[in-house]
């Protein structure tokens, strides 16, 4: 944020995940992480939420940017509240754009403060040159046709209800530059693009699901279901999945 010439205040810690989302996910248990340039490969560790943070932030574009983290923790614990509770909470709206700027939010820390690693093997943290990080963080209309939030599991797929959050960032051809970033959340698998994807040489992009309208769960006869809203004059097809069994059993 150096760039935009207003920093102000002293550099502070700056959760690489944000510490509302990190509560939601630990629930009562441990967080762990793994796939950090310091771990072996396939190690986890327990850290307390203080543990992860890097500073890369100044103390005014840490506050500017925390209405995104705050949206994401009231995201996912509405995710777990209508996997979890034995009844169906209220349908739950959220902005689908502030989830999308909340994982490049999440993803450009892990790269500045040079996290990102496979096997003890540091990756690439440098952006595909012609992203603007900052602008697509400030701006939900920045984002150009193509990119954005994709669901990719197919229909009928086998997930487990788990409380990790996963990411990895997503290369272009040359494996150098980042283009997107693979998350998995609560077991459900996303890719978001960051950059104007090729769709006519990418056949996935074609099977994935674009900007989902709605997350919408069955657990026997109950219904659970979370709107996300979109400012793109798209039409937006639900995500729609049943539980074999109760999810705590």
């Amino acid at each position: 944020m150096r760039e935009l010439h207003n920093c102000e205040g002293s550099i502070s810690g700056e959760h690489l995940i944000s510490e509302t989302v990190i509560e939601v996910l630990r629930g009562e248990g441990d967080f762990t992480v793994s796939g950090l340039a310091w771990q072996e490969a396939g190690e986890e560790k327990r850290l307390a939420p203080g543990n992860l943070t890097a500073n890369c932030l100044c103390r005014r574009h840490n506050s500017a940017l925390s209405p995104l983290d705050s949206a994401a923790g009231l995201f996912f614990s509405g995710l777990r509240e209508c996997m979890e509770e034995k009844i169906a909470p209220t349908p739950y709206l959220f902005s689908g754009h502030d989830i999308e700027r909340w994982l490049l939010k999440t993803l450009k820390a892990m790269a500045v403060s040079r996290n990102l690693a496979r096997g003890r093997i540091r990756l690439p943290g440098s952006f595909q040159r012609d992203i603007d990080v900052i602008e697509l963080l400030d701006d939900p209309s920045a984002w150009s046709s193509a990119t954005g939030i994709y669901f990719i599991m197919p229909a009928g797929a086998r997930f487990v209800n788990n409380p990790r959050f996963r990411l990895q960032p997503w290369f272009g051809d040359a494996q150098e530059e980042i283009v997107g970033l693979w998350a998995s959340f609560v077991g459900l698998e996303f890719v978001v693009m960051i950059a104007a994807p090729n769709v006519s040489s990418s056949p996935d992009l074609k099977r994935w699901l674009y900007r989902p309208g709605s997350i919408e769960m069955s657990i026997g006869n109950s219904r659970r279901q979370i709107e996300l809203s979109w400012e793109d004059g798209l039409a937006h097809a639900p995500i729609k999945f049943a539980f074999e069994r109760p999810v705590n059993s």
